[in-house]
């Protein structure tokens, strides 16, 4: 029988405060009924990086985007969340949340961190699942209409796949030394004498042998094809494998390959897989690696046979997730261009010639008359924007807007449609002291999840949001 989950809810960008009483089998309240005796969980967690816990061997963690690389040094070194016990109020904690969502399972319990826009009644985190579709360029719907909200956690997982599969093979199909046995007449290895005498005696011209070759069928690849097989039973399997011809065609070229496969050896090649692969070549199947084994294991870390102390979950970078969004939905603006870390600028030159401190502007267009971030913090909210972090987020757009010597800056954030009603102007225009440059505010309305809606009238809402929001930066430009 299933062991009953014990859920924990936070939100992203958000501080909680807890009582406890002192009675050790009540609860202390706020969002969900968490148990005293949880608080050690806390503080462990709270104690490590996120880059520790998904260094860390013995955890099953996957992480989006894959690597840190594609994330500022800050994150690397940022904690899961901050635990406080409040010194000047008996058994009360302070947990607060950073930009990180998604699910953390340590000793018995789930820790689900949403987005800030998410119903806090069913927990219908819907502005999340949306970015992630448009970004990943997945089908979310099946999420909703094929599985319980128990499983769907699991199951976005499975969503997941074709993108990792596919940064994976872009990198060529994974080879590694393999040995192979033959019995025929064409030796051209080892011969295999305990073998050869089980198999050929009496003699009828065979000879049972061993050899070493670079293959494509092996370990990691069979633990693809058998990923591919379990996802093909499942209900919305036909959904995630023929996503779109890219996906296909890494499919296809993944059975083809694993011409051994056999399904009963599923649990064969999940503990050969245990130990994650390091090749300075094929990085990515390192990731798609461990996200495989997360799906085969399912069934394990569910009914928890899986070992408690290990730590297991999916984390996203919402900054960058709301980032990349941004993108897709400028992308129906021409001229504009996304930049990463692959093209960045540099800020300094020296003397000789060379220049240094590279800098990365999230948009800017063709004749740099614009530049742009994507900031995911509420710009709105004049109690969140202090002295110090208001500096940090409009000196660092106004030094690109001097860099590119562009008239025009901007910054783009997400508002609660309730926040946004009570305001008379969601835009706000600043213009740069003894300059010609004005940094412009503007934020995109997430729309309100109100009781009965389902995700594809959230869809039809947002999209509608995005026009108004595109049609706001076509004026300003």
């Amino acid at each position: 029988m299933a062991k009953e989950k014990n859920i924990v809810h936070l939100y992203d960008n958000t501080e909680h405060i807890s009582e406890i009483p002192e009675d050790s089998n009540s609860h202390y309240r706020k969002l969900e009924e968490i148990q005293k005796n949880y608080i050690k969980y806390f503080r462990h967690l709270s104690s490590c990086s996120i880059s520790e816990l998904i260094d860390k061997d013995d955890n099953m963690f996957l992480f989006l985007p894959n690597s840190f690389q594609e994330c500022n040094d800050e994150l690397k070194k940022q904690n899961l969340f901050s635990f406080l016990e409040k010194e000047d109020r008996i058994n009360s904690i302070s947990i607060t949340t950073g930009n990180i969502v998604g699910f953390i399972g340590y000793k018995g319990i789930d820790i689900r961190i949403h987005s800030r826009f998410s119903s806090s009644k069913e927990i219908k985190d819907y502005f999340l699942y949306y970015m992630l579709e448009k970004v990943l360029s997945i089908n979310l719907f099946s999420l909703f209409t094929s599985s319980s909200h128990d499983d769907s956690v699991f199951d976005f997982l499975l969503f997941l796949f074709p993108k990792f599969l596919k940064e994976a093979m872009s990198q060529g199909m994974f080879k590694q030394y393999v040995y192979f046995e033959y019995n025929n007449s064409n030796i051209r290895g080892v011969v295999d004498v305990n073998r050869h005498i089980r198999l050929n005696i009496p003699a009828n011209g065979r000879i049972a042998y061993r050899t070493r070759e670079f293959s494509c069928d092996n370990s990691v690849t069979q633990l693809i094809r058998h990923t591919i097989e379990y996802i093909r039973r499942k209900s919305f399997g036909i959904t995630v494998l023929h996503n779109d011809s890219e996906t296909e065609a890494c499919v296809q070229q993944i059975i083809q390959a694993t011409s051994t496969y056999q399904a009963q050896q599923r649990q064969y090649i999940i503990n050969i897989n245990l130990r994650s692969i390091s090749h300075p070549y094929y990085t990515k199947y390192t990731v798609l690696q461990n996200l495989c084994l997360r799906i085969l294991q399912h069934e394990k870390f569910s009914y928890g046979y899986a070992n408690e102390n290990k730590i297991h979950g999916l984390l996203i970078d919402a900054a960058w997730l709301w980032e990349e969004y941004i993108a897709h939905v400028l992308s129906e603006q021409s001229g504009f261009k996304h930049y990463t870390r692959k093209n960045a600028f540099n800020l300094f030159r020296k003397e000789d010639g060379g220049d240094f401190q590279p800098i990365i502007p999230d948009y800017l267009d063709e004749d740099n008359s614009w530049v742009a971030d994507a900031k995911y913090i509420p710009l709105n909210r004049k109690d969140y924007l202090d002295a110090d972090r208001a500096g940090a987020v409009y000196y660092k757009t106004i030094m690109y807007m001097y860099r590119f010597n562009s008239n025009k800056g901007f910054l783009f954030y997400p508002i609660p449609q309730v926040e946004n009603d009570k305001l008379e102007n969601l835009e706000c225009e600043y213009a740069i002291i003894d300059t010609n440059g004005i940094l412009h505010k503007i934020g995109l309305v997430i729309p309100t999840i109100n009781e009965g809606d389902d995700y594809l009238k959230f869809k039809d809402n947002m999209e509608e949001e995005e026009r108004h929001f595109i049609e706001k930066i076509t004026n300003k430009i």
